[in-house]
């Protein structure tokens, strides 16, 4: 694996320039196989960087290296990322509960969990949480005041 295309990457994905980050990932996709010991890690960061790119098909990938990770907590927090960006809010807050359950001292990873699961009271408070009234104002309210981004979330 080529750790200078790698972190030449993930600099160009901080900086918000996805379609670069994307083409080095690719490029050390294309220098590892299955068997190697970060291709997970590799396969995540690419699915983000296409997710990012409006490629629903990384998130396919993301979701596959997820599936297959038992170490590393960076690979949920790459699926949460790519969750999130694509609106699905209940399959990153799984994502990020999987990752805190593999990689428990993952400091990014928690800091994102405070932040993604945040439950508030419900606004009708003599009704249930789950009442159609309580979750369709929860959701407005949610949305008007969510500011929380993929950039938030990764660092």
């Amino acid at each position: 694996m080529n750790q200078a295309i790698f972190d030449q990457g993930r600099e160009a994905l901080k900086a918000s320039d996805f379609r670069a980050a994307e083409r080095d990932f690719q490029d050390v996709m294309n220098s590892i196989d299955e068997q190697h010991e970060q291709y997970n890690r590799v396969a995540s960061f690419l699915g983000l960087s296409q997710v990012l790119n409006a490629n629903r098909n990384g998130l396919i990938l993301c979701r596959d290296a997820a599936s297959s990770e038992v170490l590393d907590g960076q690979v949920f927090l790459n699926l949460a990322a790519a969750e999130w960006h694509s609106m699905n809010r209940k399959r990153a807050i799984d994502a990020l509960v999987r990752g805190t359950k593999i990689d428990g001292d993952h400091v990014q990873l928690k800091r994102a969990m405070q932040l993604a699961d945040s439950r508030k009271r419900p606004v009708f408070s003599f009704l249930p949480r789950a009442h159609p009234l309580n979750r369709m104002v929860g959701r407005l309210m949610r949305s008007s005041s969510s500011a929380l981004s993929v950039e938030t979330l990764l660092y």
